[in-house]
């Protein structure tokens, strides 16, 4: 893997005391945006929501919508006399019906008739449903609500509460609810006066349903007056009125009147110009064929056959269009990917055309012989003499514009804005509705040639490296896990498959999608173990993989144990200075840095890179990686110069090697670590002005090259906070920390090792600023979150300690930063050595807090003063080496006290000997035994 810039590690030693911060106020004044005055930015209110508040994409009704007066006439029935609690009803009906289009009329005439808030959430799935109601929370501006990835579940309650309690009007509609037990999504309870209304459908009418107050309105197919209607306003609006004939009626019958096959067969006759009476006809043609298709259990209602049958017709059409013979294998492709959308370059790749050119000609063989055609669809006319021309990408791509006139997928262009569902993200151009997805590939009589075909699209179409196109990265992650989920897993550790599942894992790791890799190179490990053994490579290439991921999660023991297990078994395999053991090793050196085991870390990394040198040579882009890897074992060993050094090497190497790459530019992500840890070492070493412009020039080009949400851009905002905080521009940094703290907890959650690191940094800026309660806030929540998640004997864990130390002094609380600084003394020694920085820093807070707290008892205790100036004296005395110039500071204080204290003593009787302190003695004190 390569290395990545290190999270940079908080505080910067234990200063205790403080200052007087003045802060002005504004008041009574109006304020239209952010004021600085006094070193205090003051930052307008948030404007008020504006009503009404509409969350989620409400379908856009349906062409030639019908109001199904009966229907509508039920509902209004149930709705009477419910005037004191939440009306919960309940729309079922079998798949096709109209359920969502009827609830998608009543949320926009509720929105029409002034209803302050609708939410509209897709229920199948009830994570779904929570981040709509965490959304909303959000929308309504409620106390506390941020619509943060890891406070979904407490938002989505606090907007529950606000429902029951607030006099607006509001109605939440819940669109295919697939489970109605506890597991399924919440429900609104009660409302204040009446005033809210929730909506729901469903394809189940069983006693669940009906519970918890529900109440049921049966939704049947359209009456017959209602199918006819549909049909002759859908054609009279698509300029087509003659191809309504007295077989209107007819044709609905066989359709079953079921709005969904309704609105295939007239877009069918549309586009074919066929009248009702030659739809009739081809219609019923088909119907024992399709009886065999329909798979009866997605068919519960029996609405299913008419449906499929349409569906099938409109591929027939679509089939006959040129480019001939490409839409039925087209939409099977399309329907083995993400719902939400594909990249349309997908459709150019050699695997696509191959397998559209395969299809085709298998067709139109099929049809010349007389045998069944492959694409399932019957009565396909006989291809003209010849072998029919190889389909060509600009084929493919008006194969999809087929399909979409068909209204069987839709394919925009990216950034097209679209009604209620926004712009077009880029590679997601092209979407299958799930209903028609499902239809495909139910009818798809040999799945294997189009699952092999999309494999390897998805394969070829996979940038060589995930950072020069981040987004296409992204869409392909998504894309394969819904294959995964579509073909089963076993399909994918089948050639193609695997190539394809090894690249997404890998993808997984470099977009810091921790929890993601970790249950993808979970089932790597166990399928690769039980068919290759725990010791074949590929085995041990993904057991590192998800070492790598838990080091990522920040499960450093986990990784460490079996980057351990599997640098062994290389070793055996493949000998010391294999390519793969010096990989593994090199791994296991990160966590050993994660860990706080410096001496470890560095001991290794300097291995591995006397080994890449040997093997390799000096400027071999592996050693180049791994002299960089060694930059921040000299961090963490405390050798700054040399870091600098190492890594003003580094950086001039890969620029070098950016300058003979295709790409150039200096924008490979190893580069900009490369720049990153130089930034570090600057940091380290006071060079602060430095750091701050290679840093400011690093967070945009991460942030093109990664994403703004990637671990590596997030912890470059946070060193880049350290540099200005370091440099005196304390309210930019806190700014900056503030952001990146908000973005990791999002992404990387609140007990990462990487957020506590920017909680960290953002506690100590919030002392330096005067800030000082929400600096103990900070601080007493980030050490024991250290202690748990990293260990108590942690580097960092002591650093937070001291920085809590540090924060207790600024707020006037001595003796609790005393008795914590005390505590903290010992187990520094232990961890760092007694000649460490952060030891000798701890010795000096324990000095500077008793000279405090003897100064204030001097006149009432100076026997307890003089005690002060003895331990103060003790902890940074002369005898103390090596010296830091916070001990010569504190040392003459320590030295002014004992004296004071020594003369009150003499002054009330020469009580005699406190140790450290000539001429005084020790007492008991009242209280003490």
């Amino acid at each position: 893997m390569n290395e990545v810039t290190p999270p940079p590690r908080s505080g910067d030693g234990a200063e205790a005391g403080g200052g007087l911060n003045v802060v002005n106020v504004i008041a009574n004044s109006t304020v239209n945006g952010p004021v600085v005055q006094g070193g205090t930015v003051h930052l307008p209110p948030p404007a008020p929501p504006e009503w009404p508040v509409s969350i989620g994409a409400i379908p856009i009704l349906a062409s030639a919508f019908q109001p199904r007066t009966a229907v509508r006439e039920a509902v209004d029935r149930v709705r009477a006399g419910s005037e004191t609690v939440v009306l919960s009803q309940v729309l079922a009906g079998g798949g096709g019906v109209g359920k969502s289009q009827l609830a998608a009329h009543y949320a926009w005439q509720a929105l029409e008739d002034g209803v302050e808030v609708v939410v509209w959430a897709a229920a199948a799935d009830p994570v779904t449903v929570l981040l709509a109601y965490a959304e909303a929370a959000a929308a309504v501006q409620l106390p506390g609500a941020t619509n943060a990835a890891d406070r979904v579940e407490k938002d989505a309650q606090r907007f529950l509460s606000w429902l029951r309690s607030t006099e607006r009007s509001w109605l939440v509609v819940l669109d295919d609810v697939t489970d109605f037990t506890a597991t399924g999504p919440l429900w609104p309870g009660r409302s204040r006066r009446g005033n809210g209304r929730v909506l729901a459908t469903t394809r189940q009418r069983g006693a669940h349903a009906s519970g918890g107050g529900r109440a049921i309105v049966p939704v049947d197919v359209y009456d017959a007056a209602e199918a006819v209607s549909y049909l002759r306003e859908r054609l009279t609006t698509a300029g087509y009125p003659y191809l309504l004939d007295p077989q209107a009626g007819e044709l609905a019958e066989a359709l079953g009147r079921l709005p969904l096959a309704l609105a295939h067969a007239a877009a069918y006759m549309v586009n074919q110009q066929r009248t009702c009476t030659a739809y009739l006809e081809l219609f019923r043609e088909r119907t024992r064929t399709l009886d065999a298709l329909l798979p009866p259990e997605a068919d519960t209602e029996l609405y299913g056959r008419p449906v499929a049958a349409a569906l099938l017709i409109s591929l027939e059409a679509a089939q006959r269009t040129e480019p001939r013979g490409l839409a039925v294998p087209a939409i099977r492709l399309a329907a083995l990917l993400d719902p939400a959308g594909h990249p349309r370059d997908l459709w150019t790749t050699r695997s696509v055309t191959d397998y559209l050119t395969e299809q085709r000609a298998a067709a139109d063989a099929a049809a010349v012989s007389g045998r069944p055609s492959p694409t399932g669809v019957p009565g396909a006319e006989p291809a003209e003499p010849g072998e029919p021309p190889p389909v060509s990408a600009d084929d493919a791509l008006t194969a999809l514009a087929v399909l979409h006139s068909y209204n069987l997928l839709s394919s925009y262009p990216a950034g097209v804005d679209l009604p209620h569902r926004g712009a077009v993200p880029a590679h997601r151009e092209v979407s299958v509705h799930a209903l028609t997805a499902r239809a495909a590939r139910d009818t798809t009589p040999e799945p294997t040639p189009v699952q092999s075909a999309v494999m390897f699209a998805m394969y070829l179409l996979w940038p060589e490296e995930d950072h020069t196109d981040h987004r296409l990265a992204a869409s392909l992650r998504a894309n394969t896990a819904i294959l995964r989920d579509t073909v089963g897993s076993e399909v994918l550790r089948l050639f193609p498959g695997f190539v394809l599942r090894t690249k997404a894992g890998m993808s997984l790791l470099h977009a810091g999608l921790h929890e993601l890799a970790i249950a993808h190179w979970e089932e790597e490990v166990e399928g690769d173990t039980r068919e290759l053994g725990a010791d074949d490579d590929s085995t041990l290439a993904s057991r590192a993989n998800l070492a790598a991921a838990y080091r990522q999660a920040g499960r450093t023991a986990e990784a460490i144990a079996l980057q351990k297990q599997v640098a062994v078994a290389t070793e055996r395999r493949h000998g010391a200075d294999a390519p793969g053991t010096l990989t593994v090793l090199a791994g296991l050196a990160g966590s050993y840095s994660d860990a706080g085991r410096y001496s470890d870390a560095l001991a290794l990394r300097e291995r591995v890179l006397e080994a890449h040198e040997r093997v390799l040579g000096a400027f071999h882009q592996d050693t180049v990686r791994a002299r960089g890897s060694l930059v921040r074992a000299y961090h963490d060993a405390g050798r700054s110069e040399e870091a600098v050094a190492l890594a003003e090497r580094v950086v001039a190497e890969r620029v070098q090697l950016d300058g003979r790459s295709a790409e150039g530019g200096q924008k490979h992500p190893e580069t900009l670590s490369a720049w990153a840890n130089l930034a570090v070492g600057y940091n380290a070493s006071g060079r602060y002005a430095e750091a701050i412009a290679i840093l400011e020039a690093v967070l945009p080009a991460r942030t093109r090259a990664l994403g703004p949400d990637h671990r590596d851009t997030l912890n470059t905002k946070v060193e880049l906070g350290v540099s200005y905080a370091r440099s005196g521009r304390a309210e930019e940094a806190i700014v900056l920390e503030r952001q990146a703290a908000a973005d990791l907890t999002r992404i990387q959650g609140p007990e990462h090792p990487d957020t506590l690191t920017a909680l960290a940094n953002l506690a100590v800026s919030c002392r330096r600023t005067g800030r000082r309660e929400e600096a103990v806030e900070l601080s007493e929540r980030v050490l024991p979150a250290r202690a748990r998640v990293l260990g108590r004997d942690h580097p960092d864990t002591l650093v937070s300690a001291a920085n809590l130390v540090n924060a207790y002094a600024t707020n006037g609380e001595v003796a609790r930063a005393l008795k914590l600084a005390e505590a903290l003394r010992p187990q520094q020694e232990r961890v760092f050595g007694p000649t460490h920085r952060d030891t000798l820093i701890g010795r000096h807070a324990v000095a500077l807090l008793r000279v405090h707290r003897g100064e204030a008892v001097l006149a009432e205790d100076p026997e307890q003063a003089a005690e002060d100036a003895a331990v103060a004296i003790e902890a940074v005395g002369p005898h103390v080496e090596p010296r830091v110039p916070e001990m010569d500071e504190v040392l003459p204080g320590a030295h002014r006290l004992a004296e004071a204290a020594r003369a009150a003593l003499r002054a009330r009787g020469g009580v005699p000997g406190v140790p450290g302190v000539p001429g005084t003695s020790t007492r008991r004190r009242e209280g003490e035994g």
